[in-house]
């Protein structure tokens, strides 16, 4: 779980990154699980985008992706963009995050 600063901090880091996921008609189905939980290890904060033409709400997409993908959190929503992140599994996380109190 993270906390709020450790949130903040990943949103300003994420700022000027594009959504390199982008969820369609077809929702979360298992290929995409499958892609973005190997996208990852090496990228570790990702942003999707929920399509117009998607069936899908917000929550739903978020409540599917961390059920299916150990250890991924959700940082924040807004609009049809959300933002997630879990350190890398490989190797040393590009996003060290502020310590809990």
């Amino acid at each position: 779980m993270l906390t709020p600063k450790q949130r903040q901090y990943l949103k300003g880091e994420a700022h000027h990154l594009k959504p390199v996921v982008h969820i369609g008609k077809g929702g979360v189905t298992p290929a995409l699980v499958s892609e973005l939980n190997i996208m990852m290890d090496s990228l570790e904060l990702v942003k999707i985008k929920l399509n117009h033409n998607t069936f899908e709400d917000e929550q739903t997409a978020i409540d599917a992706l961390c059920g299916k993908i150990e250890g991924l959190e959700h940082v924040w929503t807004i609009g049809k963009t959300m933002l997630f992140f879990r350190p890398s599994r490989t190797k040393a996380t590009k996003y060290p995050l502020p310590e809990k109190k």
